[in-house]
């Protein structure tokens, strides 16, 4: 595990989703599918599959998720689907820039969307809308 980036806007000191993970489902990864990777919180030793969606599937949910605007907006809700993780482990699992995704965390925040706590000075952030919840069972649901 390391260390955040100096300079980051993000504030955690541990990563706990393992970027090999994350690759090696990535290349699992239909397009328009779902994947599951394995994520194992340092702070609490919980384990859980954390959702991933393809780059095709993404772009679609986005048109249902308003506050997603784009396939970016929609991978980070998915990330947030079945567990509340930190901002970096979102970045990780993602794939895209710290800063665009702390941004991206807040505004879901102040929408509503998510809701955000401190644990341990790191920030952490879940799932609450159950609109949002709802269309990513549904996608997963068509998928199975």
């Amino acid at each position: 595990m390391e260390n955040c980036t100096a300079g980051s806007k993000i504030t955690c000191q541990i990563r706990c989703m393992d970027p090999a993970a994350v690759e090696a489902a990535v290349r699992r990864l239909d397009p328009m599918g779902v994947e599951w990777v394995t994520y194992t919180c340092q702070l609490s030793g919980e384990k859980e599959a954390i959702l991933i969606v393809g780059d095709q599937l993404a772009t679609r949910l986005a048109n249902s998720l308003p506050a997603a605007e784009d396939a970016g907006g929609t991978k980070i809700l998915a990330a947030l689907y079945s567990a509340e993780l930190c901002e970096c482990d979102v970045a990780t699992l993602t794939r895209i820039a710290e800063d665009d995704v702390v941004s991206q965390l807040q505004k879901f925040a102040a929408l509503g969307v998510i809701e955000h706590r401190k644990i341990h000075g790191m920030n952490y952030y879940r799932l609450t809308s159950g609109d949002t919840r709802r269309i990513f069972q549904e996608s997963i649901e068509a998928l199975i």
